[in-house]
């Protein structure tokens, strides 16, 4: 269905808020999220526990949510650990688990005042704003790192971590319905090179720049959990500082936004001596091995739908691009 009206909105709001009355001023569907269907609401409530007016994200589960997905549920209870953490994440309202309001499970969260338009624009943000933005993500990406998980919400990641991430990387080739021969070399490459050691913490999985929220030039929110994981810490630093993820800034490489110096200060000064950072290029391969398969996985999904969107089409596109990266990254370290 993938469509929220407002009528039915109000009215489950009001029940499940326990409001007398709930207005809809505005619903508008947001770009981006090419897994997810993402809406802003603007609501006011007379009464119950969302008194007045209420900035909202609702965000609702495709109808072929890819592999890795936590699901919905699970990425509900996430961020209600971490907004106890005092992580700068949304705060989870409500939960619809049968799909009332979109067709498929839905959660709603608090809006976080922020955009991560500016962040790739070279104009918006001098060194000084870089260095403290840099460092605000860094000491971000370290707690998380640092957190410990109680073994009984474990079984919230246990589906992604069954596999080592290089073995559902190979799944998720073989799910194609046509060869990569660059891809399967790079697997190859990267299971014969792979660190010998193998230390384990809460990775966000998809931690880069298009996933960072910055109000008045530092950071207020971190978006997007449905990758979460237990994995390897290197794993999101290296997604996060991977060329692709730079949108032309290269010279800044942590994620196109500032010095790799800086972010890996500040993570270190959350969460010191864990990270081998002599391993950071190998996993900026792994990064880029994972994004090109995305970018096929996205690219069949818009031959798939009946409503095609010019989005999955260019996505498509873009594993080739990364495949020519994925052979000059290896041959650097060959080097």
């Amino acid at each position: 269905m993938h469509e929220l009206k407002a009528e039915t909105l109000a009215t489950w709001l009001t029940q499940k808020t326990n409001a007398i009355k709930t207005e809809i001023k505005s619903i508008s569907r947001l770009n981006g999220g090419a897994s997810m269907y993402t809406w802003e609401i603007a609501a006011s409530f007379e009464g119950g526990f969302l008194e007045r007016t209420s900035r909202l994200i609702l965000r609702s589960q495709s109808d072929t949510p890819l592999l890795p997905s936590i699901g919905i549920d699970n990425e509900f209870q996430l961020l209600k650990i971490l907004k106890s953490k005092k992580f700068k994440v949304p705060k989870p309202i409500l939960l619809d688990r049968c799909g009332f309001l979109t067709g498929n499970p839905a959660l709603i969260m608090q809006k976080i005042v922020g955009s991560s338009k500016c962040i790739g624009a070279v104009s918006a943000l001098n060194s000084l704003d870089r260095k403290r933005l840099t460092r605000d993500i860094g000491q971000q990406l370290g707690k998380l790192h640092k957190l410990e998980i109680p073994s009984n919400q474990w079984r919230l990641f246990k589906k992604a971590g069954e596999q080592s991430l290089i073995d559902r990387l190979y799944s998720q080739l073989d799910l194609l319905p046509y060869s990569l021969p660059v891809i399967e070399w790079a697997l190859r490459w990267l299971e014969k090179n792979r660190p010998a050691q193998q230390i384990q913490s809460l990775c966000h999985g998809d931690f880069r720049n298009g996933n960072l929220l910055v109000h008045r030039k530092r950071l207020t929110g971190i978006i997007d959990w449905e990758f979460t994981h237990i994995g390897n810490p290197l794993e999101d630093i290296g997604w996060f500082c991977a060329r692709c993820w730079r949108f032309g800034n290269d010279k800044e490489e942590a994620g196109g936004i500032g010095q790799l110096s800086d972010f890996i200060e500040s993570y270190e000064t959350a969460n010191p001596g864990n990270v081998n950072w002599l391993e950071l290029p190998y996993w900026k391969i792994v990064a880029t091995v994972q994004w090109a398969l995305i970018a096929h996985r996205q690219g069949l999904r818009d031959t798939s739908n009946r409503t095609r969107k010019l989005e999955l089409v260019l996505t498509g596109f873009k594993g080739v691009q990364l495949e020519h990266e994925i052979l000059k990254l290896i041959k650097t370290i060959k080097e």
